[in-house]
């Protein structure tokens, strides 16, 4: 169990893990005495594949946490939206930058190129009109006057009345207002895949969900929160904010734009991968031409202007050669594909893939997605492939530099790496913003892009208990070499991130959290300001205290919480299947209270 006092080394568990590393007691943090061991497996001839067993736990599930980016297992159901929406707006808690003056944040952020034509203010009628919306005293009266108002100023675009139906995909949300383009066909459900505003609308100003310094009478101090605490301000922040991680997951985007309405003021939100920088309150209707400006700004910016990555678009293919490529990578007729630029020495490689099947549900943090892909060369496609991409912190190698440094090396199980890098103008701005205001500090991130000749089987998936031993020796073997040869701590090893080959082999991937044991960098205070993992398999001494460094033994503890979760979860035995899963719920989902 992982109780006791958060000490490394005083956990029952740790033992195994010293038996394997062979780790003395009088070994220093600074110096363990560790050489790898023999490690022999007895297999019962009596047990049955862990394909055929009903696991305690759902591999793949959504599990409530502590932190909505946390990736992790549970055995509770997933949250509800509600649930969501609160995770969201706490996680999320400094991260929010402002207030902006709203024209420095139309300048900013949403700048006139030479051939936009000046914005036209409102007529009279219009105007009037706009005054109906701010007098309204419920968000069903507010939405037909706000789409006549203003829908003329957002050319090319549609207004299109969610609130009544949400989305049919995994994120069953409802905005009140989405955005589209007019080339896209739309219907009145919402779809956060073509959606490109999202706009929120309440009747009352007690639903803002930030607080501005009062200029006037002084009220306030520069080093509040600036996120305002009550019930519905913290629902509008929760809203709001999961809009646009449903947005962000279910496109290929670096940033997002949205609008809140309360009443008769508004504010102005942009939205990455570091947090969001948002607008002062503003008077729409005293200020109104402001509220123009920005529709009529965002309707005439570029896609990439207005978020979207254009390392990725759909595929330019023949139905013939797409269906070749579906079925390369297992895929169902008429699924959609898309195609992906990765950076390469020799310019970028082209490969293609659907979206990203699993939602990150987070806004902040790495937010890594993978998905299958391969490449389509003289008619014909290449071998199924891994692509993966993530927000890599300013100060920290990518995982293509981590991988080529074990290749150099000569690390045994790993992934073959085909190429990767650094996304060219994928990059977060909301530090900038936090920077210059002295807010709380937010890192600066880089989309990262990887491909990896390798697509294996989960550890979950093993066929016998001599293979799910095997597999994590070899993973262990991997780890070891990498620390000892190449001076690399792995420091994310999780269920996740331990693959099986072909062969039946361990391959131990996802080193993008890795750190060099030579660097004396400041970047490490940024990672464990920002650290994630899969909790259920961190050591229990960083559960007890995050902001301690990451270690040797933190890793081997791991390995030890991997093997453990996973024959509890997986392995067939006669234990009562709900008494299993209320051991794994105490062991692993809630042991490190």
């Amino acid at each position: 169990m992982r109780g006791g006092d958060g000490q490394r080394g005083t956990f029952g568990s740790f033992t195994v893990a010293a038996c394997i590393y062979n780790i003395g007691p009088k070994a220093s943090r600074s110096q363990p005495s560790i050489s790898p061991l023999p490690f022999t497996i007895m297999t019962s001839t009596h047990e049955s594949s862990s394909d055929d067993a009903a696991p305690a736990v759902k591999v793949g599930s959504t599990p409530i946490a502590r932190r909505a980016r946390t990736a992790h297992y549970h055995c509770d159901p997933p949250p509800l939206q509600d649930k969501m929406k609160t995770t969201l707006a706490d996680e999320t808690k400094r991260r929010y930058v402002g207030p902006v003056d709203p024209s420095q944040f139309l300048d900013d952020y949403m700048p006139c190129s030479n051939s936009t034509p000046t914005a036209p203010c409102l007529s009279e009628k219009e105007l009037e009109i706009l005054k109906g919306v701010a007098a309204a005293t419920s968000e069903n009266n507010m939405y037909q006057p706000f789409k006549a108002a203003l829908e003329r100023y957002a050319c090319g675009m549609v207004f299109v009345e969610t609130s009544n139906k949400s989305a049919t995909d995994t994120f069953p949300l409802k905005p009140d207002f989405c955005l589209y383009e007019e080339a896209v066909g739309t219907s009145k459900r919402t779809n956060f895949s073509t959606a490109e505003l999202c706009i929120e609308v309440k009747p009352h100003i007690s639903y803002d969900p930030f607080k501005d310094l009062d200029v006037k009478t002084g009220k306030g101090k520069s080093h509040d929160p600036f996120e305002k605490d009550t019930v519905d301000a913290n629902d509008t922040r929760g809203q709001i904010t999961t809009y646009a991680v449903a947005q962000f997951d279910s496109q290929f985007r670096f940033f997002a734009f949205s609008l809140v309405i309360f009443g008769n003021h508004a504010r102005f939100v942009r939205w990455d991968r570091g947090g969001a920088v948002v607008s002062a309150r503003f008077n729409y209707v005293e200020s109104s031409n402001i509220l123009v400006d920005f529709f009529w700004r965002f309707s005439h910016l570029s896609r990439e202007g207005r978020g979207h990555d254009p390392s990725v678009s759909p595929a330019n293919l023949s139905e013939e050669d797409a269906q070749k490529i579906r079925e390369v990578l297992d895929l169902e007729a008429g699924t959609a594909l898309f195609a992906f630029e990765v950076p390469h020495k020799d310019g970028n490689r082209l490969f293609y893939g659907p979206r990203f099947p699993f939602p990150v549900r987070s806004l902040i943090g790495r937010s890594t997605r993978t998905v299958p892909v391969c490449d389509f060369v003289d008619g014909k496609p290449g071998k199924k492939a891994f692509l993966k991409e993530y927000w890599r912190p300013e100060g920290m190698r990518g995982e293509v530099e981590v991988y080529e440094h074990l290749v150099k090396h000569d690390i045994p199980h790993i992934a073959p790496l085909i190429c990767g890098g650094d996304v060219p103008r994928g990059e977060t701005r909301t530090h900038e913003r936090a920077r210059k205001t002295g807010s709380c500090p937010i890192i600066h991130r880089y989309l990262h892009r990887l491909v990896l000749a390798f697509v294996g089987r989960r550890l979950t998936q093993f066929k016998c208990t001599k293979e799910l031993a095997l597999v994590v020796l070899h993973a262990m073997e991997a780890h070891w070499e990498a620390y000892k040869k190449a001076k690399v701590l792995h420091r994310d090893v999780s269920v996740n991130n331990i693959l099986i080959n072909e062969n039946g082999e361990g391959v131990l991937i996802d080193w993008e959290l890795a750190m060099f044991l030579d660097d004396n960098s400041d970047s490490d205070v940024l990672k464990r300001h920002d650290r994630t993992g899969t909790w259920q398999f961190i050591s229990a001494a960083l559960l007890r205290k995050p902001r301690q460094k990451h270690a040797l033994e933190d890793d081997i503890e791991s390995f030890v919480h991997v093997l453990g979760w996973t024959i509890l979860c997986y392995l067939p035995g006669p234990m009562d299947r709900n008494l299993r899963k209320g051991w794994v719920s105490l062991l692993y989902d809630h042991g490190w209270k």
